[in-house]
């Protein structure tokens, strides 16, 4: 029984050898079989038959399930795939397993890819040297032999066939990923890939679209094709930059109507604000009482509430004040007022002066006419200034808007109560910093030595990257540098125009002029700075080098300095001087375009249903003249009380006006005028006085 026992346990082994041989030479056939379907489908090629058939997203191995499918698919009904991949555990049949040579092969060129470069791309990156996008086989060759691959030129031609899948004689970047090693970033690069391509295609179509818009028999101008190219990503930044536009023409021409209106109803915007914007005197108002301002004076019928409130309100803190409606005027009164304290106390105790004692007692002269007051508590503007210059005041700023926020009833003078209401205000320390050059050359060394570049040191500067810092994120970005000197008259010196924030312009001229030269190039060649960088990299990669910005700026005809632009955005934190990345220019998007260019007309249209200014307003408002089309320039330049008291057409409910036949009155009957209306007869007192503006203010009499 023992001997019959080992001679079965024999006769089985054998038997499972014999069919172990069997199947082994089954599956060498198959596999045989396979190899040269594949590489008649790979036009003689193995390694290309593998890629276009098995395996086309390059994992260089292939599943049961998957190998059944694709032998169906070819018609390979004798072949099994279990047969074809063996007993194997994970069930994958590799490259290396189907063809021991070519798998060697590929394995040795993506083994070396990974040792020396890292990654296919960066690899790509070191062959197309003069950045073409695509190589031919010599140059495959060359540039593998001449960067260290050991092999030779047959084995590199024949991975040249394997990576060319469409035999179209050249390689791509697209094409030469999938010899990653890691599977995830391999399926990771090629994706990006594929949308980097993507995203080139739609830009071809964004470019074809706008060339055509200005053909009316073009193809692409047709209704159900609209919403396709409205719908590409480069045209709809282009739209997004034409509502940004749009949205800020809409700000300035709300901030100019209003500020017309004001000089209408008022005669300046001081008084405006005086009188009606804050007539209680808190040098400040939100945005609820402008809106209740602009409804009582029917303004809100001309100008959008929201843009207007949007352009005064620069700094975003919720409330706005005098210096942001008539920012010369408030500059005026706040030096004025800063002089009065220093000569003698406060603004109230200049009234009490000799001088002006002595100006107010003594008959005061209006032109040409002798005006009798009866009252030392008023005295005539013309008058008032004579003193304070003889007194040594010297006035910054807008002398006649200074004075028309004095004269609170525009009947040419002042009273002490004028006086007592500008002690009330606490002015921002901008307004009475005296311009300093010292302290703004200092901070500009401070910035340029942490941040090394003028651009680098203005965004740190514009957080919000609109090109424009008020005065709280100006003293905001001093204190992040520590700087300890006199922020205020740094201000004032750069902001030599008080309108309440800088610009580039004003921080680095040069380099803003380039800067702006730039975007409206590429903005009127691409639609938006980001994408003629995204048209400028062919790579893919968001990096741009000096030598891809000069081709790209020669190719579009752009008159700027490559070399300058390219030093301006260089960031000061990158890694690689020589390069930059899409972060560093697409900012300039967010830039308000340059005013230069626009019509001076446009920030402040007359509305359709007004009429046309006349003659006589376009003479008593010189300062408004941007703001009426038919506006001639006189020839001699008004005086300041020229400017002041000139009858405005229209006026608010509250202000006293003259009537229409009185603006052509000899000077002989203004002044008698004047002396009637402020006699101070106990008939004048038990008159009803006009409704005016409330006022918190202390009412110091007239007479």
């Amino acid at each position: 029984m023992g001997e019959e026992s080992q001679g079965l346990t024999g006769l089985r082994r054998k038997s499972a050898l014999l069919e172990e041989a069997n199947q082994e030479l089954k599956r060498v056939k198959e596999r045989r079989d396979l190899v040269s379907t594949l590489a008649e489908r790979g036009g003689g090629l193995l390694l290309r038959g593998w890629r276009r058939e098995l395996d086309p997203d390059g994992s260089m191995d292939v599943s049961i399930k998957e190998l059944d499918w694709h032998l169906r698919r070819l018609g390979l009904l004798d072949l099994t795939a279990k047969n074809v991949v063996g007993l194997k555990e994970d069930g994958m049949l590799t490259l290396e397993e189907l063809c021991p040579t070519d798998g060697e092969l590929v394995n040795r060129i993506r083994d070396w890819i990974k040792d020396v470069w890292g990654s296919p791309a960066d690899l790509w990156r070191a062959l197309d040297v003069k950045q073409l996008g695509n190589l031919d086989r010599e140059g495959w060759i060359s540039a593998c032999v001449a960067n260290g691959f050991d092999g030779t030129a047959p084995e590199l031609s024949y991975l040249f066939d394997f990576i060319d899948i469409d035999e179209s004689g050249q390689v791509n970047k697209e094409e030469i990923l999938f010899l990653e090693t890691d599977s995830e970033a391999r399926d990771k690069a090629i994706f990006e890939e594929k949308m980097k391509s993507r995203g080139q295609v739609q830009r071809l179509w964004a470019s074809v679209y706008w060339s055509e818009q200005h053909k009316e028999l073009s193809s692409l101008n047709r209704p159900w094709m609209a919403k396709f190219f409205e719908s590409l990503p480069p045209l709809v930044i282009v739209q997004r930059q034409r509502r940004l536009r749009e949205v800020r023409r809409r700000q300035r021409r709300a901030k100019a109507v209003f500020l017309q209106k004001c000089r209408e109803k008022f005669g300046s915007c001081a008084r405006a604000w005086r009188r009606g914007i804050d007539p209680e005197g808190k040098f400040y108002v939100d945005k609820l009482t402008l809106r209740h301002f602009c409804r009582g004076q029917e303004i809100d019928k001309h100008v959008d509430l929201q843009s207007l409130w949007t352009t005064l309100d620069s700094d975003k803190d919720g409330r706005i004040g005098v210096q942001d409606i008539s920012p010369l005027g408030a500059v005026a009164l706040a030096s004025f007022r800063a002089w009065c304290r220093q000569i003698s106390g406060s603004c109230r105790a200049v009234w009490n002066l000799p001088e002006l004692v002595d100006a107010r007692s003594s008959p005061q002269k209006e032109g040409s006419v002798t005006v009798l007051l009866n009252s030392e508590r008023k005295i005539l503007l013309r008058k008032f200034v004579e003193c304070l210059k003889a007194l040594g005041w010297k006035c910054s700023g807008d002398q006649a808007e200074m004075l028309s926020a004095l004269d609170y009833f525009n009947v040419g003078f002042i009273s002490e109560a004028d006086l007592y209401w500008l002690d009330t205000w606490e002015p921002p320390l901008f307004l009475t910093a005296q311009a300093s050059e010292e302290a703004w050359n200092e901070i500009r060394e401070i910035l340029l030595e942490i941040y090394g570049t003028p651009l680098n040191a203005w965004r740190h500067l514009d957080i919000d990257g609109q090109n424009e810092v008020s005065w709280a994120e100006f003293v905001s970005g001093c204190r992040r540098v520590r700087f300890r000197g006199d922020t205020g008259g740094a201000w004032r010196f750069i902001d030599s125009d008080a309108s309440g924030y800088i610009s580039m312009e004003e921080f680095s001229p040069d380099h803003y002029n380039v800067l702006m030269s730039f975007k409206e190039w590429a903005s009127g060649l691409y639609g938006s700075v980001g994408n003629a960088f995204k048209n400028f990299d062919k790579e893919g990669d968001g990096i741009l080098t000096l030598s891809i910005l000069r081709r790209a700026c020669q190719k579009g005809k752009w008159g700027g300095d490559p070399q300058m632009l390219f030093d301006c955005l260089e960031p000061s934190s990158s890694k690689d001087p020589k390069q930059i990345t899409v972060e560093d220019v697409s900012f300039l998007d967010l830039w308000p375009d340059r005013e230069d260019g626009q019509d001076p007309n446009e920030d402040v249209d007359v509305l359709d249903s007004e009429e046309a200014p006349s003659e006589e307003t376009e003479e008593r408002h010189p300062t408004s003249a941007k703001a009426c089309k038919a506006f001639k320039t006189p020839k001699i330049a008004p005086s300041v009380f020229e400017r002041l008291y000139r009858v405005p057409v229209r006026r608010s409910a509250s202000a006293p006006a003259l009537k229409k036949e009185d603006v052509a009155m000899k000077p002989e009957q203004k002044a008698k005028q004047i002396q009637r209306t402020y006699h101070h007869s106990s008939l004048w007192r038990q008159r009803r006085q006009p409704k005016t503006a409330k006022s918190k203010l202390p009412l110091l009499a007239f007479w």
